[in-house]
C-alpha cells in the first residue's frame, strides 16, 4: 500500500513539474506542445509514443523540439531517438541523438527538486509536414529492452522563421 501511495505522490509531483516547465518555457510561436508520461517500470523498446497533430498544421514547416524528463537514475550519458511518420510510408524517420550529460557525468538539462532533469533538443533542419503527417511517433533506439529513469517525452512544434540559427543547435 505504501508503494502505491508513494507512486501516486511521484506522479503528482511529475505533473506539477511538467506544468511548471511548460509555464517557464512559453514560446509565442508554439503551435503544438505536449508531453507523454512513461511507465515507472521503464521505457520499453516496444513502447511507441504517438502524437496526433491538428490537421491545420499540414503543409507548413516547423521547428521540432523534443524534450525529455529524466532522473539521476538514467544510466547513460545520451539517448538515441527516432521520429517516425507512420502515415507517410515513403518518408524516412528522423534520428535524434540527445547528449544528456557531459563526459564527467554532469547533466546538461535543467535540474529541479526531486532529482528530475529536463533536456530539450531542437532538430537541425525544419520539419515539413505533409497532409499525411497528422501522426508522429517517437521511439528509443537504444540497445536496452527497457530504459529506466525517463519519466516523460515531449514534442514542441514552433513556426519556422525561414532561417536556421546554427548556434542554437550546437550542444
Amino acid at each position: 500500500m505504501t508503494t502505491l501511495k508513494t507512486s501516486s505522490y511521484i506522479r503528482t509531483a511529475g505533473g506539477i513539474l511538467g506544468l511548471l516547465f511548460s509555464l517557464a518555457a512559453c514560446h509565442d510561436d508554439t503551435v503544438y506542445h505536449t508531453y507523454q508520461n512513461l511507465s515507472s517500470n521503464g521505457w520499453s523498446k516496444q513502447d511507441t509514443l504517438e502524437y496526433t497533430l491538428p490537421s491545420q498544421l499540414a503543409g507548413h514547416a516547423y521547428e521540432l523540439e523534443v524534450g525529455l524528463r529524466h532522473t539521476e537514475n538514467y544510466p547513460y550519458q545520451d539517448i538515441w531517438l527516432e521520429v517516425l511518420y507512420p502515415l507517410s510510408p515513403d518518408r524516412r524517420p528522423d534520428t535524434l541523438h540527445l547528449s544528456l550529460s557531459d563526459k564527467w557525468g554532469n547533466w546538461n538539462g535543467k535540474g529541479t527538486a526531486g532529482n528530475m532533469y529536463q533536456f530539450t533538443c531542437t532538430q537541425a533542419h525544419p520539419l515539413h509536414l505533409s497532409p499525411a503527417d497528422s501522426l508522429l511517433q517517437i521511439v528509443h533506439i537504444m540497445r536496452d529492452k527497457s530504459l529506466k529513469g525517463i519519466s516523460d517525452v515531449g514534442m514542441r512544434l514552433s513556426t519556422f522563421t525561414g532561417s536556421v540559427n546554427t548556434q542554437k543547435y550546437k550542444q
